[in-house]
């Protein structure tokens, strides 16, 4: 592999007698990976139903290595959103980031959505997931939506936006910034181009900005977690040191060094404050590079009602025509459905809004989703629900069900959007809505009519 000059020669300075492994590293295959959703299934069960070689990632308690990532998302559990393919090394900032039930989290430049679907398994009470592209924000909602993420909105501002609107309002807050990407040179050749027009240098003025911006939105007592895929310590130690310098209020916490991770580079030996931060290299780690800082915003914490006080102003109670369809669920989906609060858009989509994600809600945010897509209801006051509802749900949530195996051409046939009879699922269902399964987990919708399923899977998530 060519790598730029520019590129060699720093890390020569940077790892000294550990150049001659780290270079070698780049000769070997890049590592595959996937993480699986936890909120749908169990590692246990996952060994067990794993269509193809996995071999488990260890300092990932859901994290498997794999020998081929297209087998994997062409298979019917990807589109059950069973799974995440994801690089390992990927893996570890939310893996890292202390996330519990009660925490409000920002993940802040959060395109494609391998790290923040990892936080949603975590159930925070609120997950506000931004990116400043719009464009990048589409796979992101369907990434969430395929895992079934529940209190959740992606957001489409700047960080300088979001600050104003949300100061001190997270406690805690992934950055997973916009790098040079050296570290992924090995999985992805098409950067090395990339990097010769824009280097580390271009890169740190932005990665400070979103720090800044980042430090603004975090509760006195709150986690920051920032992270790159890139080795240069322009967009690493040197930010975090200018970071610091501005704010003495933040220190950085210990990262474990397990698992081949490692330390500051040894020219940042005498820096103290900074030797809780972790390098991913390489030659010493089995991933592609990645760098972590995990920061604690010193104070008391001051923990926030989320439920705003206009929210009643802000939601509807829920649609009688969605009412209707709700009445077809379990007893605990239907009562929890029908708690919620609702927002409706012009083009009459429903969305399902937790209370905590209500009371941070603000109208001045660009939102690309919000809360559970529930579907849609028309002109003609006829609800049709969406796939995303589909797979937040479980098979018992919804009594009329129809479940294919996996290997069942029917299944393919399903996410490609084409109709079906009944004669091949393991069960016969009623007439009406039916939800479809693949070996007992969620897939999307049909109409049955007593012979055909006449598909309703989103037309934009189609099977490639």
């Amino acid at each position: 592999m060519q790598l730029p000059d520019s590129f060699t020669q720093s890390m020569r300075q940077l790892l000294g007698r550990d150049y001659d492994a780290f270079i070698g590293s780049y000769d070997k295959p890049p590592v595959c990976s996937l993480r699986i959703n936890t909120s749908k299934i169990s590692t246990e069960e996952f060994e067990g139903k794993a269509p193809f070689y996995i071999n488990k990632i260890p300092f990932i308690p859901n994290g498997y290595y794999i020998n081929d990532t297209d087998a994997w998302t062409k298979h019917p559990y990807y589109y059950a959103g069973l799974y995440y393919i994801q690089e390992a090394s990927a893996m570890l900032p939310a893996n890292t980031l202390p996330v519990s039930k009660d925490d409000a989290v920002l993940d802040l430049c959060a395109a494609p959505g391998g790290k923040s679907t990892q936080l949603a398994c975590y159930d925070p009470k609120i997950l506000i997931s931004n990116d400043i592209s719009f464009s990048r924000t589409i796979p992101l909602v369907k990434n969430l939506e395929l895992f079934g993420a529940g209190n959740t909105a992606v957001t489409c501002e700047s960080p300088e936006k979001l600050s104003t609107v949300y100061p001190e309002k997270f406690d805690k807050i992934l950055v997973d910034a916009p790098c040079s990407g050296e570290g992924m040179f090995r999985k992805d050749k098409g950067l090395i181009g990339s990097y010769g027009k824009k280097g580390p240098s271009d890169y740190a003025p932005l990665q400070r900005q979103i720090l800044e911006s980042a430090y603004n939105m975090l509760k006195r007592g709150g986690i920051m977690l920032y992270s790159t895929c890139t080795f240069s310590d322009i967009e690493d130690e040197k930010i975090i040191l200018s970071l610091l310098e501005d704010h003495n209020d933040l220190e950085v916490l210990e990262i474990s060094k397990q698992y081949g991770l490692s330390g500051p580079y040894d020219k940042y030996a005498g820096f103290d404050n900074i030797k809780g931060c972790v390098h991913a290299l390489p030659h010493r780690f089995s991933g592609e590079g990645h760098f972590m800082a995990l920061f604690k915003k010193k104070g008391e914490s001051l923990r926030q009602n989320h439920d705003g006080d206009t929210i009643k102003n802000k939601f509807s109670s829920i649609p009688k025509e969605l009412m209707s369809f709700i009445s077809l669920f379990s007893d605990d989906s239907k009562h929890r459905f029908s708690e919620g609060k609702y927002l409706t858009a012009d083009d009459g989509m429903i969305y399902y809004i937790s209370d905590g994600l209500a009371g941070i809600y603000d109208r001045s945010i660009r939102y690309a989703r919000t809360g559970i897509c529930m579907g849609r209801i028309n002109k003609a006051g006829v609800f049709t629900p969406h796939t995303a509802l589909a797979l937040r749900l479980s098979m018992n949530d919804f009594g009329n069900f129809v479940s294919f195996d996996s290997n069942s051409n029917d299944v393919i046939r399903y996410l490609k959007g084409e109709t079906l009879t009944a004669d091949l699922c393991r069960n016969k269902p009623d007439k009406g809505t039916v939800l479809v399964c693949v070996d007992s987990y969620p897939l999307g919708f049909a109409k049955y009519d007593g012979n055909r399923l006449k598909n309703m899977y989103e037309k934009g998530w189609i099977y490639q």
